[in-house]
């Protein structure tokens, strides 16, 4: 019987947004990861122009000619991560199958990471399976947050919010190298030795769009907050970090408060993504008032050497971009 859906990809995020923008734009917070990376990756893309250094395209699921799904890689260090929508399991394999084919035909580094809701993730993590052998583990739980009105810490702690500025790049580069080990860390998850630690980059740029905040004590700077510029009405908060020695004083809360009204303040609607298995930052941000809006879960493929099939490794590459997480006391937001 042939099937209902197609699969289309895409090397230009500015197709995609013209594709898939109807879609994106019914429900912003839902596809807020997918908007805000496609249309920074808008900025910057040059047809014709050198391929980049990683994988990187975006796929459209259709169901008969309606778009109904969004998928991408795009992330610039390895795994890799494959972005899948909510789709049915036929569909996600589908897409899994397509995902493969691309990844032969270009050489790419092999799907061993996709996130998003469990059974789409699960289908599409199978297929791969079945084609490259191996096992599939859950990585990481995540939860999507969004808050229509913020309840601001009483009282506040000491300090001011603040945005960065060039003068800050040092401390807010050096913060955004250690969010992701740290994060790991408060989770409970043990560093990988073999592999290279994730680093958000993008520092300069981030700060120069006005998408990083302080908490500023008399001159000391002790805790970040990153918001993403809108896309489709939504701002998505994240990275959340706040030092070792600056916890437990409620930094991070009032600062992700602050944050936040500013956007709705602005007609934005806010949202957020937290380690859903880290019970501290979770109870952070209900109080706050954010409200779960949907799980997901990041499912890992290991892959096995079979006789005369070579799984290739994840080839080595300079880390240059993008999500995170947070240690004790410190909520810890997810974002791409």
């Amino acid at each position: 019987m042939t099937s209902a859906y197609s699969v289309e990809l895409f090397d230009d995020p500015a197709t995609v947004l013209d594709v898939a923008g109807d879609l994106l734009a019914a429900q912003p917070v839902v596809w807020s990861v997918v908007a805000s990376v496609t249309r920074q990756a808008a900025r910057s893309f040059t047809p014709g122009g050198p391929p980049p250094e990683h994988p990187m395209w975006w796929a459209a699921v259709r169901e008969h000619d309606a778009v109904v799904g969004v998928s991408m890689r795009t992330m610039p260090h390895p795994p890799h991560t494959v972005w899948v929508p909510d789709l049915p399991e036929d569909a996600a394999r589908l897409l899994a199958r397509a995902a493969l084919d691309r990844t032969a035909r270009a050489g790419d580094a092999p799907l061993t990471s996709a996130n998003g809701p469990v059974t789409a993730v699960r289908a599409f993590t199978d297929e791969v399976r079945r084609t490259t052998g191996g096992t599939v583990r859950a990585d990481r739980p995540e939860r999507l947050w969004e808050a229509s009105r913020i309840v601001r810490p009483t009282p506040p702690p000491s300090g001011r919010a603040r945005l960065a500025t060039l003068a800050d790049l040092d401390v807010v580069t050096a913060w955004f190298d250690v969010f992701h080990t740290e994060a790991d860390a408060q989770a409970g998850r043990a560093p990988d030795e073999d592999a290279e630690p994730l680093r958000i980059g993008g520092a300069r740029e981030r700060i120069e769009e006005g998408a990083v905040w302080l908490w500023d004590v008399g001159g000391e700077v002790v805790q970040l907050t990153g918001a993403r510029p809108p896309s489709f009405g939504v701002v998505r908060i994240g990275p959340v970090y706040t030092p070792r020695e600056h916890r437990g004083r409620g930094y991070a809360r009032a600062l992700v408060a602050d944050v936040a009204q500013r956007v709705l303040d602005d007609g934005h609607r806010v949202c957020l993504y937290t380690d859903k298995g880290n019970p501290v930052s979770n109870r952070v941000y209900a109080a706050i008032g954010f409200e779960p809006v949907l799980d997901q879960v990041n499912l890992v493929v290991d892959p096995v050497v079979r006789p005369g099939r070579a799984v290739a490794s994840v080839p080595e590459t300079t880390p240059d971009t993008t999500p995170e997480r947070t240690p004790p006391s410190v909520p810890a937001t997810k974002e791409s």
